[in-house]
């Protein structure tokens, strides 16, 4: 019965209250980096999420991506306080943007690496950089059958 019970938890999704405690938590590695995200950082940051899965028609139960964009992305020499939450909007909403047009052919894990890493080494902190040329590029070597995956060298975060 509790299995049933945490199966059925894990299909709600978190309460607003929850999603903001949630993001907050993420500032225990990010002030490491020097940025930090409020309460209204996080309210940005849950309505770019829910507008992105809306605009893409997903559905997503938890907020594992956004912890994931925000655990990796903080650590960006390209991203600092006063662009910070501005910035993880713009990559939630390329993250879902690309799991659509990639039809699912890349894991979410493996795409938020390559955004990371394009984001620093080819675009230098250009989110415009990275969502007009260095994605499209991506999707094109997916959908086009040239993507060969990434090599599996990289540290968890």
């Amino acid at each position: 019965m509790a299995d049933i019970s945490r199966f059925i938890m894990a299909l709600v999704p978190p309460s607003r209250e929850n999603a903001i405690s949630i993001i907050i938590s993420t500032n225990q590695l990010s002030q490491k980096h020097c940025v930090v995200l409020t309460e209204k950082d996080a309210l940005q940051i849950i309505d770019a999420r829910n507008n992105a899965l809306k605009d893409t028609g997903r559905i997503e139960l938890d907020l594992r991506v956004i912890n994931k964009i925000i655990r990796t992305f903080c650590q960006s020499p390209y991203i600092n306080q006063a662009n910070y939450a501005d910035m993880i909007c713009e990559l939630v909403e390329a993250f879902y943007y690309m799991k659509n047009e990639t039809r699912e052919q890349i894991d979410d894990d493996d795409l938020i690496y390559i955004m990371r890493d394009y984001f620093d080494n080819r675009c230098f902190g250009s989110i415009d950089l990275l969502t007009g040329r260095e994605l499209e590029k991506l999707v094109d070597e997916i959908c086009f059958g040239r993507y060969n995956g990434i090599l599996d060298d990289r540290e968890e975060v």
